[in-house]
């Protein structure tokens, strides 16, 4: 995998260590991934921060009771027992500084240091989006987020999700029957599935994208890990699609997250007497994009930073824009910037007639993809703005 579709803020560069370095040090009682960044940034790796004075280690902040478990190196639990737990159950346990490590998980120091992960992850996971919302959501909810989802893994964007009960299940569903990729990114560990009626769909989830975790594979699906699920959620899309939720839910501290770390934030709109949807139509009020369709998505995501294929042996995608055009819409979008072209230049690059090149730019144009300056020359909508 290699630099993220869209911009966010790096932060220092953090010296590489070892899966087992990263899962000894995490498993040490009173630390945490954000310390042990500390740690490997102020020392250089963690054989030296092991090997630091007291003083040193106070130095970072860290109580007494964890400096000596820096020194001393005993881990609540048995590092080995776990690697062979996760390789017995299928599980690949990936460190932030391996290449296949998700990279929109990078740029963020409150993001996990380790993946457990049981499928696959791919250059194409790169453009996707998260869609969340109510455990209890309505049946106009889950099938908004089923079809949703079901159109963006058809257009080639691959859909995250937690594997909830409700607006979760039925947007993993709706991206497997589209035939597309679909991550689920779990608040417990990978050695059992919550809800357990999931079971089914998480084999399946697996087996077309993965099923993700920074916890250990016994944790339970406790309360306190689903705010740092959520911000993997986030950090793992382009942009994040609320569906159906409360002022209370964890769906709406997702859509905060994604708009602190600079994505896209989505809703559908609800029905303005239920409790479920005050929360999602409270974002809308906030300045969320309001989806009726999966091409609000793709408008609103605007050029990649760099180009993607969004599809195994397809050309890179410079603007998922153009998921929504038919092959020459798209072959004049291409052909678009921020440098105006008239009629004649666009005919010769596209090699398409007068009279095709100015009905395609029409249909650009109303599909707010495009925008037509004095002269009748042409440039990307939006483009001069950036």
């Amino acid at each position: 995998m290699s630099e993220t579709p869209y911009p966010g803020v790096e932060p220092a560069a953090l010296p590489a260590a070892t899966v087992p370095e990263l899962m000894e040090a995490l498993a040490l009682p009173g630390l945490g991934a954000i310390t042990v960044r500390r740690l490997l940034r102020r020392f250089g790796s963690w054989p030296k921060a092991r090997a630091a004075s007291s003083a040193e280690l106070r130095e970072l902040g860290l109580k007494p009771s964890a400096a000596r478990a820096v020194q001393q190196g005993r881990p609540e639990s048995d590092p080995a027992e776990e690697a062979e737990k996760a390789r017995a159950a299928g599980v690949r346990i990936l460190s932030c500084s391996d290449p296949e490590f998700p990279p929109g998980l990078r740029n963020d120091d409150h993001q996990p240091l380790l993946l457990y992960v049981k499928g696959t992850l791919r250059e194409t996971d790169r453009l996707a989006v998260g869609v969340v919302g109510s455990r209890r959501a309505s049946l106009y909810g889950r099938s908004h987020a089923e079809r949703l989802a079901f159109d963006l893994a058809q257009a080639g964007v691959a859909v995250v999700s937690g594997l909830a009960q409700g607006v979760d299940t039925a947007a993993h569903n709706g991206a497997l029957k589209g035939g597309g990729r679909t991550l689920a990114v779990l608040g417990n560990g990978l050695g059992s599935v919550y809800p357990p009626e999931n079971a089914a769909l998480a084999e399946r989830v697996a087996q077309s994208g993965a099923l993700i975790s920074e916890l250990p594979m016994g944790a339970p699906p406790a309360a306190a890990n689903f705010p740092p699920r959520n911000r993997i959620i986030a950090g793992l899309s382009v942009g994040v699609l609320v569906v159906e939720a409360s002022r209370t839910s964890g769906a709406l501290i997702t859509a905060r997250m994604a708009g602190e770390m600079g994505r896209d934030v989505f809703a559908l709109p609800g029905d303005i007497g239920r409790p479920q949807t005050r929360g999602s139509n409270q974002l809308l009020r906030d300045g969320a994009t309001l989806v009726e369709s999966v091409q609000d998505i793709l408008e609103a995501l605007g050029p990649l930073t760099a180009p993607l294929a969004v599809r195994e042996g397809e050309a890179p995608l410079p603007d998922p824009r153009a998921l929504m055009l038919n092959q020459h819409e798209r072959l004049l979008f291409d052909l678009l910037d921020g440098t105006p072209k008239d009629i004649d230049q666009l005919t010769r690059e596209s090699k398409l007639s007068a009279a095709n090149s100015a009905s395609i730019l029409m249909v650009l144009e109303l599909k707010h993809l495009a925008a037509q300056l004095p002269g009748q020359r042409y440039v990307r909508a939006g483009a001069l703005l950036r």
